[in-house]
C-alpha cells in the first residue's frame, strides 16, 4: 500500500509540476508583448529555445548553447523547485523520485543537444490526434504556432487557457455561411483574427455537380468549415456526399503541405438517437448517420486535424431549437479553441454519448470504399 501511495503521489506531483511549468511557459510568451523591459528580457531568454527549433521545425546548431543556458537549465530548475514544494504535502520518497525523473530528463536532453523526444524535425508533420497527453507531434505544433499548444505533458493548460487551436492569421473557407450556425461561425472567426474568410452559398457559388469555385481557393485555405445541410430535400447529397467530396478535394490539394490543415464539419445529435417514426427525421437521420461513419474515419486521419461538431437542435431555417445558431457557434468555438477534436454542443447530453463512437471508431469507414444504405455515389474527386 505504501508503494502504491508513493506511485500515485509521484504521478500527481509530476502532473502538477508540469502544469505549473506550462503556466510559466505561457507567461514567458505573453511577456514579449509587455511594455516592461524586465518582462521583455524574460521573454527574450525563452526565445532562445524557439531560435533553436524555429517555426519551420528546422534545428539551428548555432543556438544549441543558448537553448541549454536560457531554456533547458531554467526549465529544469523550475521543475525541481516546484517539485520540492511537494515536501509539504507528499511523501519525501515520492518527491525524490519525481526530482530524479526530471534530472534524468534534463541529462538526456543535454546529451542529445536539445533534440529530445518532444523536439523532432518532421519532414511532414502528422496531426497529433485527440487525447489528453502531449507528444512530439503536439509539441511540434507549438513551435509552428508559438502562441498555441502550451502543454508540456498534459493538454490541461490548453483546455483551460484556450490555446489549443491557432486561428489568428489563418485562412478559412465556410459553406453554409448564410445559415444561423454558419453566420455565427463566421463572426467567431472574424473575432479570432482569421486573415481571410471565403463564404460559399449553395446554388449560387456551388452545386452537387460543380465545386469549381470552392476548389479554386482550397490551395490557399487552412481551415475548411462545412456548415451547410438539408433536412429532407436532397438530404443525402447535402449532409453526406458533398461533405466527403469537399473533404477529399481539400485533402488532395493539401496533401503536400508540411503542416496539417483543419476541417470542421457540422454533424448532429440525430447520429445517435431514433427518428421516432417521423418521416422527415428518418431521411435526415439516414443522411447524417451515413456521413458520421466517414467522419469517424476522418477523426484519426493523419493528413489533417478533423473536428466533428455535434450540436443539439438549434433554431435555424430547418427548424426550431432551444438555442440559437449563433449561440451554438460560440459554444463550438469555445471548445475548438481548447483543442477539442470532438465538439459536443449539447444541452441534452446525447452528443456526449455519441463521442464513444468516435473514440473507438465504431463502424468507421474510409471514403469511397463503402457506401451507406440509400446513399448516392459520391461526386468524383
Amino acid at each position: 500500500m505504501y508503494w502504491l501511495t508513493v506511485a500515485i503521489q509521484g504521478f500527481v506531483l509530476y502532473a502538477i509540476g508540469t502544469f505549473l511549468f506550462d503556466v510559466v511557459h505561457f507567461a514567458l510568451h505573453r511577456f514579449a508583448k509587455s511594455r516592461s523591459r524586465v518582462l521583455q528580457f524574460g521573454a527574450s531568454l525563452h526565445q532562445a529555445h524557439h531560435d533553436f527549433l524555429d517555426t519551420s521545425l528546422d534545428f539551428h546548431e548555432d543556438h544549441v548553447r543558448g537553448n541549454l543556458v536560457y531554456h533547458l537549465i531554467p526549465e529544469y530548475l523550475t521543475h525541481v523547485l516546484g517539485t520540492l514544494l511537494g515536501l509539504f504535502f507528499f511523501e519525501p520518497l515520492a518527491v525524490g523520485l519525481v526530482v530524479l525523473v526530471h534530472t534524468g530528463t534534463f541529462i538526456g536532453a543535454v546529451y542529445l543537444r536539445g533534440r529530445d523526444i518532444n523536439h523532432v524535425r518532421f519532414e511532414k508533420l502528422p496531426q497529433p490526434g485527440p487525447g489528453s497527453m502531449v507528444g512530439p507531434r503536439y509539441h511540434a505544433l507549438h513551435h509552428v504556432y508559438p502562441e498555441q499548444y502550451m502543454g508540456s505533458m498534459l493538454r490541461l493548460f490548453d483546455w483551460i487557457a484556450g490555446t489549443g487551436c491557432p486561428l489568428e492569421g489563418r485562412r478559412a473557407v465556410v459553406t453554409g455561411a448564410s445559415g444561423s450556425f454558419g453566420k455565427g461561425i463566421v463572426e467567431c472567426l472574424q473575432k479570432a483574427g482569421v486573415k481571410t474568410i471565403h463564404t460559399f452559398a449553395f446554388g449560387k457559388d456551388w452545386s452537387y455537380e460543380d465545386y469549381s469555385k470552392i476548389e479554386a481557393v482550397l490551395p490557399e485555405t487552412d481551415i475548411l468549415v462545412l456548415a451547410h445541410g438539408s433536412k429532407v430535400e436532397h438530404a443525402m447529397e447535402a449532409n453526406c456526399d458533398s461533405f466527403v467530396a469537399l473533404i477529399e478535394r481539400f485533402r488532395k490539394v493539401a496533401h503536400t503541405r508540411r503542416f496539417p490543415v483543419e476541417i470542421w464539419a457540422v454533424g448532429s445529435e440525430i447520429e445517435s438517437h431514433s427518428h421516432w417514426g417521423n418521416a422527415d427525421l428518418k431521411i435526415y437521420k439516414a443522411s447524417k448517420g451515413a456521413y458520421a461513419r466517414y467522419a469517424r474515419h476522418y477523426y484519426r486521419d493523419e493528413d489533417f486535424i478533423y473536428r466533428h461538431i455535434c450540436p443539439a437542435a438549434f433554431t435555424s431555417r430547418m427548424g426550431p431549437g432551444l438555442i440559437s445558431g449563433r449561440f451554438a457557434a460560440r459554444w463550438a468555438m469555445f471548445l475548438i479553441r481548447r483543442g477539442f477534436h470532438y465538439v459536443p454542443v449539447t444541452y441534452t447530453g446525447i452528443a456526449l454519448l455519441n463521442y464513444v463512437k468516435f473514440a473507438f471508431g465504431v463502424n468507421a469507414i474510409p471514403p469511397k470504399l463503402e457506401m451507406s444504405a440509400g446513399a448516392q455515389p459520391l461526386p468524383s474527386v
